[in-house]
């Protein structure tokens, strides 16, 4: 006995031989195969990266802590001890101790901070060249994304002139660092002085010039760090310009399904 099938499944049943008859043609293996590996190695590396720099991170912002905590400590200890009834020779001694030790570890902590700073910066190129492969990779989505790459600053762009670099550089961690290394500074400076029974207005002045005269090297070390920095980027970018990531060439199109008769 012979079934006639409806017409929407006859219709069907055609366009399925058709398909069969006519196969789309798959992308080629081995270039797909190429671009998952250089996805995959891509986003891993992307990813480690981003790993490695919020340690970094993590590792500046306790030290910085650490110092911050023990400078305080100092401080206020030193203040006790200079409002007590002990042996004058003694309070002096302390407190010089004190005084020593911070502004011993200040300087190490003042250029651990910078090399932090520069390792961040580096893993943030780096950062840039992987983001600026994938978006090469995918051009259409250029538009949607907003962190620096080598081709685009987006939303973090450089500043436009040494003023802006100043104000970004007095606003960081290690000038901080810096500030209170300045201060303890002047703060010894002040003290020795009152040792030698100078008039009031010479140890405010010798403090003042103490502080403003160790603020400006830290800030001439930071901007000296920064431009060497700069430079080493640089020189990495020109040295691997034939390297950058170029556009992958589109993939062959799948044809076009042959119209079915009905």
């Amino acid at each position: 006995m012979r079934y006639i099938l409806p017409g929407h499944t006859t219709r069907a049943h055609s366009r399925y031989r058709a398909i069969v008859a006519h196969p789309t043609p798959a992308p080629d293996a081995a270039r797909r195969a190429a671009d998952d590996i250089e996805l995959t190695v891509a986003l891993a590396e992307y990813t480690k990266i981003l790993e490695m720099r919020r340690a970094v991170s993590d590792q500046a912002h306790n030290r910085y802590n650490f110092f911050l905590v023990i400078a305080t400590a100092v401080a206020a200890v030193s203040a006790g001890l200079l409002g007590s009834n002990i042996d004058p020779d003694v309070r002096i001694g302390a407190v010089a101790a004190l005084g020593t030790m911070v502004l011993l570890m200040g300087p190490a902590v003042f250029l651990r901070q910078l090399r932090y700073t520069a390792a961040s910066q580096r893993y943030g190129i780096a950062e840039q060249a992987l983001r600026t492969y994938l978006v090469r990779r995918a051009p259409d989505v250029a538009p949607f994304v907003l962190l620096p790459t080598l081709d685009d600053d987006g939303l973090f762009p450089p500043p436009i002139d040494r003023r802006r670099q100043r104000q970004r550089d007095a606003t960081g961690l290690a000038f901080t660092i810096a500030l209170i290394n300045s201060a303890l500074f002047a703060a010894g400076g002040g003290l020795l002085a009152a040792a030698a029974q100078f008039s009031t207005w010479a140890i405010v002045v010798l403090a003042l010039a103490l502080f403003g005269a160790a603020a400006a090297v830290h800030l001439w070390w930071i901007a000296r760090s920064v431009r060497d920095n700069f430079a080493e980027r640089r020189n990495l970018l020109a040295r691997r310009a034939l390297d950058l990531p170029t556009p992958v060439p589109p993939t062959r199109q799948p044809a076009m399904e042959p119209p079915v008769s009905r």
